[in-house]
């Protein structure tokens, strides 16, 4: 179970991860961001913490970092998801693919299945195509993302 979104840039791959390797990034692309802290930076074994617009906290745990991106894990008390961002390209162009393999809650299988068919996979996927459309407006502009752009989110705004 995942979900995933991508976007392409006429940037180069390098432009593409000195950005989502920057240190508090998310402060500047993230529409459901109130703030992005770093707690320990660069590279594998990154921690920094996101704060919601609602409120909510999460800490990220950066576990792989390698020449195409990272891969963390979200969570508060335990980890609800792991998240890949995924740099593909050139000195020309690139691309930017972000997924989200959520860990669910529910051991009954029937009950996970309906959760995530009928609910959970449409809100992730709302959510990290916002995000993607932040980092987009941001890479291209430069200027920081307005707090909810592209409409409110149910659980982060």
């Amino acid at each position: 179970m995942y979900v995933e979104a991508k976007r392409r840039f006429k940037k180069s791959k390098k432009e593409i991860l000195d950005e989502i390797r920057r240190a508090g990034n998310l402060n500047d692309y993230h529409p459901f961001c109130k703030e992005n802290n770093a707690l320990k930076w660069p590279g594998k074994g990154s921690v920094d913490e996101i704060e919601y617009l609602n409120g909510l906290k999460y800490r990220r745990d950066f576990i792989e970092w390698d020449e195409n991106g990272y891969v963390l894990e979200i969570g508060r008390n335990k980890k609800i998801a792991k998240v890949q961002w995924i740099v593909e390209g050139s000195n020309e162009n690139s691309s930017l693919r972000v997924r989200i393999n959520p860990r669910l809650p529910y051991k009954n299988r029937i009950v996970r299945w309906v959760a995530w068919n009928f609910y959970i996979k449409f809100r992730l996927q709302g959510y990290i195509n916002n995000v993607l459309k932040g980092f987009e407006h941001f890479i291209d502009t430069k200027h920081r993302v307005e707090r909810n752009k592209f409409g409110k989110h149910a659980w982060f705004s």
